[in-house]
């Protein structure tokens, strides 16, 4: 969603730090989201492959070897994934973006994933959520797994926190994510949001 949102506002800038650590444009609008997730319908393949990475940025030559776990969605399926972004009313409104903005935004999503997929926008829905506290609830989208009991099916993988930061993650933190299939039963001392009919941690 950066992008099209700091298109927007007439940003087009690659980095906001052109030097060793550098950091994504899309960090400036970081502070305005709580939180992102998303919940796929399909099950899809997922791959730990051992790649080689060469960059040229800038004049020089950068090269690297890492695993990058990855989930494949292949075209013979018909795959949904839902995105889920939890905005913070109070800081957009001070900020140079409206609500508006982050839907129109959403609508020119065409990439997501550290695989740059291309994917299809079909429909872009704005709600209110109403937080709770809970000891047991059911979900179907992606959530951290520390400390929380899970009775069902699903996918765990170690991701970049980017919350911290989005850019450079060479010192990045890393989160444990649990991806559901379906639906699964959650335990612990959880904070959920309630939007509509879904559940989300």
């Amino acid at each position: 969603m950066a992008y099209p949102l700091l298109h927007i506002a007439g940003d087009r800038t690659e980095t906001l730090e052109p030097k060793r650590n550098a950091r994504s444009s899309a960090d400036r609008i970081r502070p305005l989201i709580e939180w992102t997730t998303l919940k796929v319908s399909g099950k899809p393949r997922v791959y730990g492959s051992i790649l080689k990475i060469n960059r040229l940025h800038r004049g020089s030559v950068e090269s690297a070897v890492t695993s990058f776990p990855m989930a494949v969605m292949y075209g013979e399926s018909d795959y949904t994934l839902t995105l889920l972004y939890l905005l913070n009313d109070d800081l957009i409104r001070a900020s140079e973006f409206s609500v508006k903005d982050f839907e129109r935004a959403a609508w020119g999503i065409s990439r997501i994933g550290s695989r740059e997929s291309v994917i299809s926008v079909e429909s872009v829905e704005l709600g209110k959520g109403r937080i709770m506290e809970k000891e047991i609830a059911e979900t179907a989208y992606a959530f951290p797994l520390t400390g929380k009991k899970v009775q069902g099916n699903g996918v765990v993988q170690g991701v970049i926190d980017w919350k911290e930061g989005i850019g450079n993650y060479s010192k990045a933190r890393i989160m444990v994510m649990f991806y559901p299939e379906g639906k699964v039963k959650v335990e612990g001392r959880l904070r959920v949001i309630d939007v509509g009919e879904e559940v989300v941690l």
